[in-house]
Formats: structure tokens, sequence, C-alpha cells
């Protein structure tokens, strides 16, 4: 009877070590704001509540012409509820950032058993130092951060935090004396 306890107490030790192996890391935004997200392979993982996960981040840049790039997202809604509208910031730096406000459509393409998925693109930004919107690609931090704000019909809302790995050095050397610098100017998000 003990080595069947011994054994079964071994087996639930294996049985939890992954779990209890999972590693979070913390992460301060730019106006001193905490969260934290479970490493995935040595990376944040993605950012998720009841109602919502924060799918994926990212961006492209076009360089010709004047420099610049385009914020794109994708959320995935859980439980058959949709929020009626989405909002993500740039936290990254002191001052957040408004990258898009928008309108989330009724027809949204599902994602899995009462789930939907959400993808948009916000409007362009130029790349310039002293551009609120791209201010974050100067610094020498090693993670962009993003607070996404899910607004509901009802008045409630959801915080969703996320971060993504970005070093932009090699970016911004590379592009040298094509990015102008200039004085900052109120920017404008998307806005549906």
């Amino acid at each position: 009877m003990r080595t069947g306890h011994l054994m079964f107490a071994a087996l639930l030790g294996l049985a939890l070590a992954p779990a209890a192996m999972a590693e979070d890391q913390e992460f301060v935004a730019g106006d001193g704001a905490k969260f934290t997200l479970p490493l995935v392979d040595g990376l944040p993982g993605r950012a998720e509540v009841d109602l919502a996960i924060f799918e994926s981040a990212g961006f492209e840049t076009n360089t010709a012409g004047a420099p610049s790039l385009t914020d794109r997202f994708s959320f995935v809604f859980k439980g058959g509820q949709r929020p009626a509208r989405v909002r993500v910031e740039d936290v990254t730096l002191a001052a957040p950032v408004l990258i898009a406000e928008v309108a989330v459509p009724d027809d949204l393409q599902g994602a899995g058993f009462r789930r939907s998925r959400f993808e948009f693109s916000a409007a362009a930004c130029s790349i310039a130092r002293g551009e609120p919107c791209s201010a974050w690609m100067f610094g020498d931090q090693a993670f962009r951060l993003y607070r996404a704000t899910l607004i509901y019909d009802d008045g409630e809302s959801v915080k969703l935090q996320q971060a993504e790995p970005y070093h932009m050095a090699a970016f911004v050397a590379r592009m040298g004396d094509r990015i102008p610098t200039r004085a900052a100017e109120p920017q404008t998000a998307q806005s549906e």
C-alpha cells in the first residue's frame, strides 16, 4: 500500500512538473503599469482573459519613398461574445500612444466553437525621429508593449496587455539618413 502511495505521488509530480516549471515574465509599461505573460519557448505568450485572446500584433514597413509602418492586429473573441469596439495603444514609452480604435463588425470569421476572429490594420504611421507613433523604434528596449481595450455594448471593458519582441536598431541603422527628424505632432489613429 505504501509503495502505491509513493508511486502515485511520483506520477502526480511528473504530471505537474511542466506546470510547475512554467515561467512568467513581468513587463513594465512606460507609464509604470506592470503585467505578466507566460513564457512560451522563451518568448512572451498570448494575453488571454475569459472573453478574448490577443492573438497577434505585428507591423509592416514601407521604405519606398517616405518610410512608414502599418500596425496590424488579430483578436479571438470567446463565448460567442464580441465587443463593439477595440482600442489599441502603444505603451512602450512614457506616454501611451493611440494606434487605432475601430468598430468591430457583426460578420466576423469563425475561429472554432463559439469563437470569432477579428483582424485589422491601423492607419500608416510615418517613421521619423520625433513622431509619437514610431518613437518606440528608436529606443533600446527589447519589447514593444501594447494595451488593448475591448469595449462592449453594455459599457463594460476588458484590457489585454501584450509584449512583442522587436529589435529595431539594425533597421534604424540601415535606414540611416532616410529617416527624417521632425517636431512631434499630434498623431491621429484610425477610427471607424
